[in-house]
């Protein structure tokens, strides 16, 4: 299903969008959880911020334009596992529909890919998740 450059190229620009998210997370630090309108979390440990898109805002940090420009650099077709990938990771497909989603990326713009991965804050963890679905990886998040 991917080569290993294909993997190698998915790693990269899962670490790059974890730098970005960190900028991101540093941005937000500061918001009081009041402010964000958000219910209390019944249980556990919650991130509200996690779902806070801040493109507009970030893009112009280096470590966002360096995601960007990484995603913009990869040939069309790994572009298009890229974003595959990321849909499985985040749960919208199952692996069972690897070629339906590779498929449906063809029909995507590149400037579409390039938004919708720049703009995924679980950016990394979806790519990690979704390499470990296709058996790139031995366990979630293996580097």
């Amino acid at each position: 299903m991917l080569y290993e450059l294909e993997v190698l190229e998915t790693r990269r620009i899962a670490d790059l969008a974890l730098d970005a998210r960190k900028v991101r997370d540093q941005l937000l630090e500061k918001v009081p959880e009041a402010d964000l309108g958000e219910p209390v979390p019944a249980r556990g440990e919650h991130n509200l911020t996690g779902s806070i898109g801040l493109i507009e805002v970030l893009g112009s940090q280096p470590a966002v334009l360096a995601l960007q420009q990484a995603i913009m650099a990869l040939p069309r077709d790994i572009r298009e596992k890229v974003w595959a990938l990321a849909c499985a990771g985040r749960g919208d497909v199952g692996i069972d529909d690897w070629e339906e989603t590779v498929a449906s990326a063809v029909l995507r713009t590149d400037d579409d890919i390039t938004a919708d991965l720049v703009g995924e804050p679980d950016l990394h963890e979806h790519l990690r998740k979704g390499l470990y679905m296709l058996g790139a990886t031995s366990v979630p998040g293996d580097g």
